[in-house]
């Protein structure tokens, strides 16, 4: 479970890297947040969507709440504490 907040930029990072990890790859979905936010999904080889998030577009940090979502979200494809190990 995520203890301390992070940036967007940061929260996105450590998500690409594990999906780089596992062989799937994250994409941004144009038109689809509202205002600015962001929805991005992660993709599979040849599978299509496997999962979706969303992050907003600011500097500023991103809650737990939305941290913890976030984390539980993705932890079936990337594992448990994901967020964590890196």
């Amino acid at each position: 479970m995520v203890i301390k907040r992070m940036k967007a930029a940061a929260v996105l990072q450590l998500a690409r890297a594990a999906a780089r990890h596992k062989g799937y790859t994250i994409e941004e979905r144009r038109g689809r947040g509202k205002g600015s936010h962001m929805m991005y999904v992660v993709v599979g080889k040849g599978s299509g969507a496997v999962a979706r998030f969303a992050l907003t577009g600011h500097s500023r940090d991103v809650s737990i709440g939305v941290l913890r979502a976030v984390e539980s979200g993705l932890s079936h494809l990337f594992g448990e504490k994901w967020m964590e190990k890196r």
